[in-house]
């Protein structure tokens, strides 16, 4: 009785000791709001648990751009928290005949120039004659 006792017990033990998960982990550090590309991600067989209710998929990972919402060290597991996809903001300028459209955010518009924000977060004043 005490044999078969142990047997099962051992059976159970072996089974939840093989809950193995394929996880994504960052092969390199990833900055705050960089893209993350799919060469940066590595997938790794773990029987460790992670708190993370979602892991990133790297199926999704090839359809959208995905950036960081904070700093991501290297060997460290990649949750859907941990990234972000921002919303594209296009700005519309005219100047004469000539018409641009820039992804940027627009912060102020005169007659005789436009001042846009960039996605890298830098400041860029265009002015309607052409010059810098």
């Amino acid at each position: 009785m005490i044999q078969k006792f142990l047997f099962l017990f051992l059976c159970v033990v072996s089974i939840a000791a093989q809950n193995i998960q394929v996880v994504p982990i960052a092969k390199k550090d990833i900055q705050y709001k960089s893209k993350i590309y799919t060469n940066d991600v590595l997938l790794v067989q773990v029987n460790k648990k992670y708190n993370c209710n979602k892991y990133l998929n790297l199926i999704d990972l090839k359809k959208n751009k995905y950036y960081a919402t904070h700093y991501i060290a290297k060997n460290r597991v990649i949750c859907f928290k941990d990234v972000t996809i921002p919303e594209v903001k296009k700005v519309k300028f005219r100047f004469g005949n000539l018409e641009i459209e820039k992804e940027a955010e627009l912060i102020k518009e005169t007659k005789s120039y436009i001042k846009i924000k960039n996605l890298d977060g830098t400041i860029e004043k265009i002015y309607t004659d052409g010059r810098n």
